[in-house]
């Protein structure tokens, strides 16, 4: 059996999401997350809004913020990475199956079902990454995507 290792620093990416409130509660919703990042070796984990949950999952360390804005203005060194679906408001997204992830300090943005965040939030050097599929109609849900992107990223790391 071939042991695979990621190429890229763990500690140096981190994740940023939206509790889907409404849709799911926190409590529950934090296994979606948490899990998929302890089994790819991803510690820093970041949600917003404060929720006041406690995280079961020892492995993946859970900070909730107030909004983006108070997550970035502490952040100002980390490239963001927008996982978005390709829209009228974001149509100049890079394809997921075309992105090279980075290899430097970064965070992954995930808005929720009724948030984009790139849109307010975006800076010049920025990416935004979509994930095709067979109808393109970005419903999967962001802890969804973002086992996807987790994955992308792994492969990539191995060429």
């Amino acid at each position: 059996m071939t042991a695979y290792k990621y190429m890229v620093k763990n500690e140096d990416v981190s994740f940023l999401g939206h509790w889907e409130i409404g849709y799911h509660a926190p409590i529950t919703e934090q296994y979606y997350w948490s899990l998929p990042l302890r089994d790819f070796g991803v510690a820093d984990w970041n949600m917003i809004p404060i929720s006041g949950i406690t995280n079961r999952e020892n492995a993946v360390m859970l900070t909730e913020w107030e909004s983006y804005q108070k997550y970035f203005e502490d952040n100002l060194d980390k490239r963001r990475v927008f996982v978005e679906p390709r829209s009228d408001q974001t149509p100049d997204t890079i394809w997921l199956h075309d992105y090279e992830h980075p290899n430097e300090p970064c965070v992954y943005v995930f808005g929720s079902a009724h948030y984009n965040p790139t849109i307010a939030h975006r800076r010049d050097g920025d990416d935004i990454v979509s994930i095709k599929s067979i109808q393109d109609k970005g419903v999967l849900w962001a802890d969804q995507a973002l086992t996807v992107i987790l994955y992308d990223r792994m492969i990539k790391s191995w060429q």
